[in-house]
C-alpha cells in the first residue's frame, strides 16, 4: 500500500455531461466530477507507425485513495494535461486505493483542456 504522504499531485476526474446550447442543439461539455490526491508514476513510452508517421504514447498509473463511481468513461486531469483511463484496478482487493492505468492524450485527439 502506497504511503498517503506520496499522493502529492492534484488530479481531476473529468466527464462529459449533454447541454442545450442557444440553438436547441446538444453540446458535450467537460464537468468536473471529483478533485482529489494522486501519485502519478509514468510506465513506458511506446512508438508504433500511424499513417506513416511516428507517433509516442505515454502509459502512467495513477494512484489514489479507493472511490465508489469512477470508471474508464472519465477522463483525469492534471495541470492542463489529459489521461484516458484503460483500465481501473483494485491491487489489495481491499478497496484502499485504486491504480488508474492511463494512456496521455494529445493535443488533436478530439479533446480539448
Amino acid at each position: 500500500m502506497p504511503d498517503i504522504g506520496s499522493l502529492d499531485k492534484r488530479i481531476s476526474f473529468i466527464v462529459f455531461k449533454d447541454v442545450e446550447n442557444d440553438f436547441g442543439l446538444d453540446e458535450q461539455e467537460q464537468q468536473v466530477k471529483l478533485t482529489c490526491w494522486a501519485r502519478i508514476e509514468a510506465l513506458r513510452g511506446k512508438e508504433y507507425y500511424e499513417a506513416q508517421k511516428i507517433r509516442t504514447e505515454n502509459t502512467y498509473k495513477i494512484t489514489t485513495r479507493y472511490r465508489k463511481g469512477l470508471n474508464q468513461t472519465m477522463l483525469i486531469r492534471y495541470q492542463g494535461r489529459l489521461f484516458e483511463i484503460q483500465n481501473i484496478i483494485d491491487p489489495y482487493m481491499n478497496h484502499s486505493i485504486l491504480e488508474f492505468m492511463c494512456v496521455e492524450k494529445q493535443r488533436g485527439q478530439g479533446v480539448s483542456t
